[in-house]
């Protein structure tokens, strides 16, 4: 029996939610994907068996798909602005603006 694992990771704890949990498995389980564990809030390990591969070209969602949730670019950003409004305040509260 051949099969083939892959690790789904979030740069939030996404998997916290067991909505999320539960939405991520059933997109998986369309490209016969099926959850092995758990690692932690921020990845999954799926496996399936290789024969399932036929079927990948016919499929709306990239079977080989190993990022969910917020995109890196989205949470960096959000961090980035986060990081400037303290520092901004902070210089206005000590008064060097």
């Amino acid at each position: 029996m051949e099969l083939e694992y892959k690790v789904i990771q979030a740069t939030t704890p996404y998997f916290g939610k067991l909505e999320n949990l539960q939405q991520v498995l059933e997109e998986e389980e369309e490209s016969g994907w099926e959850l092995v564990e758990k690692l932690d809030n921020y990845k999954i390990r799926v496996q399936r068996h290789i024969s399932h591969r036929s079927d990948d070209r016919n499929r709306s969602r990239d079977p080989y798909r190993t990022q969910v949730g917020p995109s890196n670019a989205i949470t960096y950003t959000a961090a980035a602005i986060g990081t400037i409004a303290v520092v901004l305040l902070v210089f206005k509260l000590v008064g060097a603006f």
